[in-house]
Formats: structure tokens, sequence, C-alpha cells
């Protein structure tokens, strides 16, 4: 059996040099290349503005497109889709809805774009290039054979909580506040990430939504912190980052993916946190993306491409990924253990306000703490614990770690 993760672990090596070129950067084959061709064509719909951000911020351009027009409902499974503008039911407030710093939190075009109209993010061809050659790498079964390993470093490693799997497991929805960093990358050939996610199957197959933040050179060509989106459908292109494929429907003239977040915490000083809610619409079956305390509508994953499913498990916590060592620091950079130390929510990166949807269109309620269990692929590099219910922030946990060489 250790034989056989040796050999999964030496190919995978294999597997990831053969697709980075000569110059550092991500390749695909030249079949997968035509393939990239034809959906550039389809992303790249005329929009009526562009909106370029300040290149003293960091000139991304945004073309303001037709919503009638934008490019997802080009995808074969979307033809003759109707599009929602706004879900069929909101959550309720709750006490952990109170903003710690929130409302300050910035994601998106300030004056957003005309109405009638939604931003898509512009993303040169070499991004796209190294998603599609990336996605051949991102497993969760590669970090567990990692964490057998112990050899090396470099992979793809997890810190998270996550709800038990119980043959009674459904969920149909869940949501938290993100406390927001920019940890320091070593290479371009990293990312670092905090995220909800939801899942349906078995680990490395499954159907899934995961939304947070991510610093990520190899998507964004920048180590900026950015809203980030992870999805998996059960249909022939099978894993996307943000927008990169068709298949999300945005709404928001305002608010997308891969937009930067403006306000980012210090260690030990002022802390900043965003709010996401992912939840299926009772009426459509869509699976909307509610942004900030307000519940502002993002946009939604069609019923068209995730079929009627159900989540049977959602996941909180942090992952990083590194070519080659030394590994990304995850959050702030500091560990649960090392909180818990200080005695402060300034130091480990916090998720705060954990709550599940357990009814469809029903209330979100706070997570149980016996019914979560810790998800560590490298412990003594990146580690997680919860606090418990705490105040008005509700069910806490906090998470991170220092990367480096973790005693390899």
């Amino acid at each position: 059996m250790e034989l056989t993760k040796k050999m999964k672990y030496h190919y995978s090596i294999f597997l990831l040099l053969a697709i980075v070129n000569g110059h550092g950067a991500w390749g695909i084959s030249l079949e997968e290349e035509t393939d990239l061709e034809n959906k550039l064509r389809i992303l790249a719909t005329p929009g009526l503005k562009s909106i370029r951000t300040s290149l003293t911020d960091y000139g991304d351009v945004f073309d303001c497109v037709n919503i009638y027009r934008q490019p997802s409902l080009n995808h074969p499974l979307m033809e003759g889709h109707i599009i929602q503008m706004r879900p069929s039911s909101f959550p309720e407030p709750s006490m952990d809805d109170v903003p710690m710093r929130s409302e300050s939190v910035e994601v998106g075009v300030k004056k957003g774009c005309p109405i009638g109209t939604v931003p898509i993010r512009r993303i040169p061809r070499k991004n796209q290039q190294r998603a599609k050659a990336f996605l051949k790498t991102y497993s969760e079964e590669q970090a567990e054979d990692n964490q057998s390993l112990g050899e090396q470093p470099g992979g793809y490693f997890k810190a998270e909580v996550q709800t038990r799997r119980k043959m009674t497991s459904r969920y149909y929805g869940a949501q938290a506040f993100l406390n927001v960093y920019n940890p320091k990358l070593n290479t371009k050939q990293q990312f670092s990430r905090m995220m909800m996610k939801l899942r349906y199957g078995n680990e490395d197959t499954s159907t899934s939504i995961e939304v947070g933040w991510a610093v990520f050179p190899g998507l964004y060509n920048d180590t900026l912190t950015r809203l980030h989106a992870f999805w998996r459908g059960d249909y022939e292109d099978r894993s996307c980052f943000d927008t990169m494929c068709l298949g999300f429907v945005q709404v928001s003239s305002r608010i997308t993916f891969g937009m930067k977040i403006s306000r980012i915490s210090n260690y030990l000083g002022n802390q900043y946190d965003i709010k996401l809610t992912v939840s299926r619409d009772p009426a459509s079956g869509h699976w909307w993306l509610l942004y900030g305390w307000k519940n502002e509508p993002v946009g939604y994953w069609a019923k068209d491409l995730l079929g009627d499913l159900t989540i049977t498990k959602g996941k909180w916590g942090g992952d990083v990924y590194s070519l080659f060592g030394p590994l990304p620091p995850m959050g702030s950079g500091f560990t649960f253990e090392q909180s818990r130390r200080s005695r402060t929510y300034r130091s480990a990166c916090y998720i705060r306000g954990i709550r599940i949807q357990k009814r469809l269109g029903g209330e979100f309620l706070d997570v149980n703490g016996l019914d979560l269990e810790k998800k560590e692929d490298l412990p003594r590099c990146y580690n997680v614990g919860g606090q418990g219910i705490s105040g008005n922030w509700g069910y806490t946990i906090y998470v991170g770690g220092y990367g480096g060489l973790c005693n390899w």
C-alpha cells in the first residue's frame, strides 16, 4: 500500500513537471489548446462598456456585458435558460450578522456596471492556460498521499473542519464570515486560500461548490487577495475556477469573482472579514451566492448544470498548494495553537458565524461542534481548532500555519 502511494506521489510530481514549461509557466496539450480557443471565443462576449480599475490599484479590466448575453448562457445545457434575477427567499438575520469591520471590506467595482449589464472579468489567455493545466493536478486525494509520505515538501494540504458524514446528512446551504489576510507566497507555483466548501459525493469525484478568498498568482498573475470560487459539476467540463468556464450566472452589477478584496487584516491589528452564503433556491433549485451581511445576490450556479443535488458535507478552513517547498503560509501565518496561547482573535485567521441550512428554504442554524471533525493533512505545519459558540460571533474556528519546510 505504501509503495503504491509513493508511486502515485512521484507520478504526480512528474505530471506537474511535465505541464510546467521551461519558463515556469503552466503548459497544456495541442488538443487542450484547441478546446481553450473555442472557449475563449465564447467568453469574449462584446461589452457595452469596459471598466479598467486604477493602475495604481490592480489594473484589471471588467467588461460590462448585457446580462442576457453573458457567456454562461452559451453553455449547451443552458439553452432556453430564463435568468432568475433574485432569490425567491433570503436568509433571516441572526446575532452573528453584526458586522465586525465587515462593512469596510470592499469587493467589486464601486460604481458598478450600467443597469442591465454585469461585470465579466477579462481574463488573459495565459491565465486560462495556467488554470486549465493546474486542474490536471488539483486533487483532494493527492493531499492524503502527501500526508502519508511526508518525504519532501510540495503538494496540496488542508486544515479544516467538516460535518460528519451520516446517512441522514442533507444540507441546502451554508454560510460563514471569513477573516481576510494576504499570505506572502514564496513562488508563483503556489496558492493559499480560505474557503467554505459544499460537497456531494466522494472526495475526489464529488460535485462541489467552494467560495472564499485566495492568493493565487498562477490564476490571477499577481499576489493580491481576491474573491475566489472553485466548482465541479457532473458533466464534461468538470472543474472550473471563478468564471473561467461557462456555468455561473452573474446578476450583480458590482461584485464578481476575481475582484480584489480591498481591506486586509494585520496580525494583532485591525481585522476584516467577508460574509458568504451559498443556498439552494426553494423555487428554482439554483445555488445562489450572497455576499455580505446584507446578503447581496451575486449570481448562481444553475440547476441545469449541477442537477437536483443535495449537499452531504460542509467544510470550512484553509488549503495551500506548492509545486516545491518551502510551503506557503495559510491564513495569517499563525496556527490555532498560537492563537489560543495569545488569547486573542487577532492572531490566527478565524472563520466565524458558521451555519448550515438543513431544510430547503429554512433558517440557517449554528453548527454543533459535536457534528464536526477536523481534517489536518500536515498538523505540524497547519492546524485548525474550534472555539465553539462565542457570543454574537456564532460558532468560530481558528485556522492557519506558517508553512516553510515543516520539519522535513
